[in-house]
């Protein structure tokens, strides 16, 4: 009765190293996930960002050019066509900064995700040769109690 019991608990073990196993890759898994949105949410903050200047560079020419036709001066030439040749510059380059970032943020976050996902599959596999190490014990103590 004892040896019964013996290997009897250590089924019931193994199963829960199994199942805790199991729970712990899935705890991974929604990780994963979430890292993920997360990742697609700040690069669709980065692009707005990056609409957001390219909206204000496109205000700041309109500018540029209504001041320079009021003043009568030609903003396609002289300090009005330095002023925006720079602003426009500085609005690209803003911008792509912007578009840079959300690529990265995706990326980032892509990588976090397959980290969370092989260390939930890590935790099962463990998890699955730890029930097989304690089935082993239980049985080797089977053998000594019955043999």
């Amino acid at each position: 009765m004892t040896a019964a019991l013996t290997l009897g608990m250590s089924v019931v073990s193994a199963a829960g190293k199994i199942k805790s196993g199991r729970a712990e890759r899935d705890r991974y898994r929604r990780e994963a996930d979430l890292v993920e949105l997360k990742g697609r949410t700040e690069a669709i903050a980065y692009k707005q960002k990056g609409a957001d200047i390219l909206s204000n560079l496109n205000n700041t020419l309109a500018a540029i050019i209504a001041r320079s036709a009021a003043g009568g001066v030609d903003p396609t030439s002289g300090s009005a066509a330095v002023l925006a040749t720079a602003s426009t510059a500085d609005g690209i380059t803003e911008a792509n900064i912007a578009a840079d970032n959300a690529i990265l943020a995706v990326n980032q976050a892509s990588e976090q995700a397959d980290i969370y996902r092989k260390a939930g599959d890590t935790a099962y596999k463990s998890s699955v040769i730890g029930a097989i190490g304690t089935i082993g014990t239980g049985a080797y103590r089977y053998g000594q109690l019955t043999g």
